[in-house]
């Protein structure tokens, strides 16, 4: 199986990359720390007009018409910025208005029109979603949100954001506003019973933008290791430093082609996608969150301070880490799921 990207998605990787560049600095988005909503509505609308809410959703459904591939090429690209904002439930909650027949709030989604949260289950509290969608929920992005993807079990529902009574909390990453909310016997816009092809689309993505911060961070600690000096040499020339950055840079290969594996294989329907996006999940959220620390050690100094980007990869893979599911539950699911062939 050939992983390497095409000609023309090498082509969608450079204008993803150009638009978060231009868009999506770190240092500007600096201002929005501790606030319960990052992204403006304009800049919302922009990302919209490139196609990525729709990029894999075929367009019979009112995408763009590419695959899960380039889906994931896209979130490795928000990962290695790390990028706020509700690019998830945003691909998700579109896809699933569209299979549930419901091509007015699919089209608003892309369109940028309708922004996006997601809920899902809060530790052991009773959570269900169907035609009426009721329970406590962990939500990420609620703040200027207008609907909230909800996912419990093997259901999906989108519900509208004034049904959902939310308490703001504490977030690790301050760019990724958190609460928790209730909902109770709320009609839902629209659902799926099962829901099941959806959160493994979902498990694929996150997957990737965890790969997409195991590679950034890689990347930041190769390139001071050889710009910072000591006693007249690099930093990179000592082997406590080289052969980290070395780790890095397996890590984050790894989880990268796994990650690809593992969206060629989901999209392909084969009988063993499930088994390659859990172990992509796991694989691609150790790296993620390892590759962070170790990026803060190699800055030495630098890479504690509040001035530096490092500590935004330490808290967006820990967070990221932990939507749709943690390690104890990927592992879980991969022991249940047969051997690949």
């Amino acid at each position: 199986m050939d992983l390497l990207p095409t000609a023309e998605q090498d082509e969608i990787v450079a204008t993803i990359r150009a638009q978060l560049d231009r868009d999506f600095d770190l240092h500007a988005l600096a201002a929005h720390d501790g606030a319960t909503s990052v992204i403006d509505r304009d800049l919302w609308s922009r990302c919209a007009e490139l196609g990525w809410f729709g990029l894999g959703l075929s367009e019979t459904l009112g995408g763009v018409g590419y695959t899960l591939a380039e889906e994931a090429l896209l979130f490795a690209e928000l990962g290695e910025h790390a990028t706020p904002g509700p690019f998830l439930p945003t691909v998700l909650g579109a896809r699933l208005a569209a299979l549930a027949g419901d091509g007015d709030l699919a089209a608003s989604i892309l369109a940028g029109e309708q922004i996006m949260a997601l809920a899902e289950p809060h530790g052991d509290a009773d959570a269900t979603a169907g035609s009426t969608v009721s329970g406590t929920y962990r939500v990420t992005d609620h703040g200027g949100a207008d609907l909230v993807l909800v996912l419990a079990g093997n259901a999906a529902s989108i519900v509208g954001a004034e049904q959902l009574h939310a308490d703001p909390m504490a977030s690790l990453d301050l760019l990724v506003p958190t609460a928790i909310g209730t909902v109770r016997d709320a009609p839902a816009r629209c659902h799926l019973d099962d829901a099941t092809g959806l959160v493994l689309r979902g498990t694929v993505l996150v997957a990737s933008e965890l790969a997409g911060l195991a590679t950034a961070t890689a990347a930041q600690s190769t390139e001071y290791a050889k710009d910072r000096e000591q006693f007249g040499t690099p930093i990179g020339a000592f082997q406590a430093v080289k052969h980290r950055c070395a780790d890095m840079a397996v890590r984050a290969e790894a989880a990268t082609s796994l990650s690809r594996h593992a969206a060629l294989a989901v999209f392909d329907g084969l009988t063993d996608g499930p088994f390659h996006a859990h172990a992509a999940r796991v694989v691609a959220a150790d790296a993620a969150v390892q590759n962070a620390q170790i990026n803060v050690q190699n800055h030495g100094g630098i890479g504690f301070t509040w001035e530096h980007t490092a500590h935004r990869y330490v808290t967006r893979s820990q967070v990221r880490s932990r939507t749709l599911g943690d390690l104890r539950g990927h592992l879980g699911a991969l022991l249940d799921q047969p051997a690949p062939t």
